[in-house]
């Protein structure tokens, strides 16, 4: 099986390495061949990197590097730019200090002045210093020059928490990029990608001819696996992961789709039409070379500092029902400080898109990795629990259902929601408890558990308000207020809710849950198996 290079971003090493690279350049040649200035949001980790380095080979007339890939026999003009290739994760300052970050800018291009061997005059600004290099590159080559930006927001998201800092270094960023504006005679092409969208703001104002490819349909598998691309590219390592895992390719398919898959970055407003969902590269990679289900996406980054926001000031926006938002406020830039919740979640990779709808998009974690991994991370700030603590609770939720300890479950719900500030389980507008907030905290204990749950799940006779699914059983909840949870039982039965769920082959079962609004935890649980 060909080599997967798991954390080489370098286009020129994975091809001299002999690794295993999935073809794109056929959507680079599509995409970038008339226009000059774009710019793509895209979640980290989701091959952004690697595709500037592909565009900065492919500029540098490196053809060599390109042998046996379909722009090779097209009818590229293969002539030779120079290239100012930017990662800008090397500007980082752990302090949020401007200075920090203008003197590693400034070290970078100075860097790339040596190598074209221009001279350039050292100034305080570095977006001064990026004009002087720009052009007398130009000057020196007699060629325009190609600009590559990755991560241009990445010093911005490291100070994402620093409210105090954010500002000087969104200001300190305008600054260094404002000559790409000014510059598009000594400049062939310009490719600016990020984690998220403000391309609009003030740190491109006036650039009105940058080409947002955000949620374009053409763009929107440059980033991430098709499923094609995975039976093409990947075929040897999907037969041997089925051959382990003793299933057909089908069914090793459908395991990685349910895994993996579902990020959807392309709408067509005007057909409602979606973009074919793609997986997460990153994680794909990992299953494939380490030829097992491995969770390494989200634990590849950590989502801490928005978890904590959302936990804190938004849990109800977490409804995983109700994540739905008018897609010009999605597509619309604006500061992270200014974002919604569900905003920063989607650009984050944590939630893509389901349905357009009436102008609007409805919103879902991609895939059960994700919506576990989650889970898990929110779970601790939301029970007030550490880390260790979280887990331990979760394994015993899911040994309960495993086990079929159903009477077990209702203290254990009970000692998971103690600790939950009164707020979090209570909607603004009046003190009383809302019974849909508990369905939210149970789908996060249930889903956290490493549990397939589904909420508000419709039948022909009504909607089911949790289920819970394991390879032998299937969990039918119905919760209710100040209710007897006979009550809850007695609706399942009558709505026949297990109906839909009699051809899987599994026992069923129907678990009532009553609340009380006064105490604010589960008074009654009774369940029993249906047919």
């Amino acid at each position: 099986m060909q080599k997967i290079c798991l954390t080489e971003q370098s286009f020129s090493e994975i091809r001299k390495a002999g690794g295993l690279y999935v073809d794109k350049t056929k959507h680079i040649y599509d995409l970038f061949r008339w226009d000059k200035y774009f710019f793509i949001a895209r979640p980290r980790r989701f091959g952004k990197s690697l595709l500037c380095s592909t565009l900065a080979e492919l500029f540098a007339n490196n053809r060599a590097l390109f042998k046996n890939t379909w722009i090779d026999n097209s009818d590229w003009q293969w002539d030779k730019y120079p290239v100012i290739h930017l990662d800008m994760g090397f500007a980082v300052s752990a302090t949020g200090n401007t200075n920090d970050i203008r003197q590693k800018l400034t070290n970078i291009l100075f860097e790339i002045a040596k190598k074209y061997g221009v001279e350039l005059i050292n100034t305080p600004d570095p977006g001064e210093t990026l004009r002087q290099l720009i052009t007398n590159i130009k000057a020196s080559t007699g060629k325009p020059v190609v600009v590559i930006i990755d991560e241009y927001d990445k010093p911005l998201l490291d100070a994402i928490d620093k409210t105090d800092k954010f500002p000087a270094i969104h200001e300190e960023l305008r600054t260094f990029y404002s000559p790409l504006k000014l510059l598009s005679a000594e400049l062939k092409f310009v490719f600016i990608t990020g984690v998220f969208k403000f391309a609009k703001t003030s740190i491109f104002s006036g650039f009105n001819n940058l080409k947002d490819i955000t949620f374009s349909i053409s763009a929107a598998t440059l980033c991430g696996y098709t499923e094609q691309e995975i039976k093409t590219f990947f075929s040897a390592h999907l037969e041997a992961l089925a051959k382990k895992n003793n299933v057909s390719l089908k069914a090793m398919m459908f395991k990685l789709q349910e895994q993996y898959n579902g990020y959807t970055f392309g709408v067509d407003v005007d057909t409602k039409q979606l973009a074919p969902g793609v997986y997460n590269p990153f994680a794909l990679n990992y299953a494939f070379s380490e030829q097992q289900l491995l969770h390494k996406w989200f634990s590849s980054g950590s989502p801490t500092a928005l978890i904590k926001k959302l936990a804190a000031e938004q849990f109800e926006e977490l409804d995983p029902q109700e994540l739905s938002i008018d897609f010009e406020t999605l597509d619309d830039s604006c500061n992270p400080g200014d974002m919604t919740a569900l905003c920063l979640l989607y650009y984050a990779g944590y939630i893509t898109i389901k349905h357009y709808v009436k102008s609007k998009v409805h919103l879902d974690f991609p895939s059960l990795e994700v919506a576990q991994a989650f889970a898990k991370n929110l779970l601790p700030l939301l029970l007030q629990k550490g880390a260790f603590a979280t887990t331990r609770l979760l394994d015993k939720i899911r040994d309960l259902f495993v086990e079929h300890r159903l009477d077990d479950l209702k203290n254990l719900l009970n000692d998971a929601l103690a600790p939950v500030a009164y707020p979090t389980l209570t909607k603004p507008q009046n003190d009383a408890p809302q019974e849909h907030l508990y369905q939210i905290a149970f789908y996060y204990l249930f889903i956290g558990s490493k549990m397939p749950t589904s909420l508000e799940d419709m039948t022909n006779r009504g909607r089911i308000d949790i289920i819970v699914q394991l390879p032998t059983s299937i969990y039918v909840f119905e919760l209710k207020m100040n209710e007897p949870a006979a009550v809850a039982i007695q609706q399942i039965k009558d709505k026949d809710y297990g109906a839909k769920f009699r051809h899987h082959g599994k026992k069923i079962y129907a678990i009532g849950i009553s609340v009380s609004s006064q105490k604010r935890f589960v008074q009654e649980l009774v369940w029993e198996e249906i047919q």
